[in-house]
């Protein structure tokens, strides 16, 4: 289980990270919490923060740029890499959205 801090009541609330392809390039990826919909990012203390009330994807979501590969599984590396620094990795792609990972810890 995933948790953030409400940084509009600074309580806990439950989270279901993903990362979303912010373009059609996929080199721009949007962290984010698949319940709400809002951005999530770190915060300085190394917990996740959201504001589930006012927050904005693009402005809110930490970013991980340039993410590049020649093919699907390059990407997917190139992307498990960089979300490493976060303690994840991708999960399951949603079909339906067609542009988002579920994260699972790494």
């Amino acid at each position: 289980m995933f948790t953030a801090t409400n940084v509009n009541t600074n309580k806990t609330i439950d989270i279901k990270p993903i990362v979303i392809e912010q373009s059609d390039a996929c080199d721009v990826l949007l962290l984010a919490d698949a319940n709400t919909g809002k951005g999530i990012w770190m915060g300085y203390d190394l917990e996740w923060q959201i504001d589930p009330e006012y927050g904005d994807l693009d402005t809110d979501a930490d970013k991980i740029e340039d993410v590049y590969g020649a093919d699907e599984d390059e990407w997917e590396a190139a992307a498990n890499a960089k979300l490493a620094e976060y303690g994840l990795k991708l999960g399951d792609f949603d079909e339906k959205a067609g542009d988002r990972y579920e994260l699972v810890e790494a």
